[in-house]
């Protein structure tokens, strides 16, 4: 059993799960776009809470309950930020429910699922404390969206922001520099920063029924992880034959990354 509870670290705001003990470690979970922020309804939390770690779900800077602008690099700074605050030690606050907690974790790890993914494998590249990693159907060359057949294309993205209503959500994403984002031409790509990636541990999953994201572009970035740094046991691709791009791949994914990264070979 677990619980899960809105707090504020700063201007940050996000869904925590405890079950209550005491835990070192916690999972960091940026989730896709667009949608709604988490109620405490995250897909994967129910397998994550079966293991020894907490879990915080954050509304990235600009969007939900967070404060400041949706942009690519605030969407980082949410990460980073995180990492320091709940390493150093952070009061989270719930003013409605009239909560306060601590926050302070030894091991942190990150996991971003499809927009998510796009911006988890940079941080090693923002700080190079942060190693622990993870990509489930992940945008890691959002230049090519909508290259195959199905795929969800950027145009398609965009316009929904706009069109349905989530700008109001993600408050700065109708801005000019989200169009030269999604072109890759600020050198915020994952496929152009494999450079940071040495100490890494990282674990990519995606199914191979996904139609918003193709799993070929999981491989194609994978290869060139391999190229630049040699295959070995601190990069892991998994792909699953019947998973599309929701929990029919993500909760098989989670549970695969975590008996992983958590297994003895991993220790700290």
């Amino acid at each position: 059993m677990y619980q899960s509870t809105f707090y504020k670290i700063g201007p940050l705001a996000g869904m925590y799960y405890s079950n209550g003990k005491k835990h070192k470690t916690i999972i960091v979970y940026g989730i896709g776009a667009p949608l709604v922020p988490d109620s405490g309804q995250l897909p994967d939390a129910p397998i994550i809470m079966n293991y020894n770690v907490d879990l915080f779900v954050p509304d990235y800077f600009g969007y939900g309950r967070s404060e400041g602008r949706f942009t690519p690099k605030n969407c980082i700074k949410t990460f980073t930020y995180l990492f320091e605050k709940l390493k150093q030690g952070a009061y989270g606050v719930n003013c409605y429910a009239k909560k306060k907690r601590f926050f302070q974790y030894r091991r942190i790890i990150f996991i971003g699922k499809s927009l998510g993914g796009t911006y988890i494998p940079l941080l090693p590249r923002y700080n190079q404390q942060i190693k622990e990693l993870a990509l489930f159907c992940p945008v890691v060359d959002s230049k090519l969206c909508g290259s195959i057949k199905g795929e969800e294309t950027n145009a398609l993205f965009l316009k929904s922001m706009k069109k349905d209503g989530y700008h109001h959500l993600y408050r700065g994403i109708n801005s000019s520099v989200w169009k030269k984002h999604l072109e890759n031409n600020d050198d915020l790509s994952p496929m152009d920063n494999i450079k940071y990636l040495k100490d890494a541990r990282l674990f990519i999953a995606h199914g191979k029924l996904d139609s918003c994201v193709h799993y070929s572009k999981s491989v194609a970035y994978y290869n060139k992880l391999i190229r630049w740094y040699g295959s070995g046991h601190q990069y892991k691709i998994k792909l699953y034959p019947k998973g599309a791009h929701d929990k029919t791949t993500t909760n098989f994914a989670v549970k695969d990354f975590l008996d992983w990264i958590l297994s003895k070979n991993f220790m700290i």
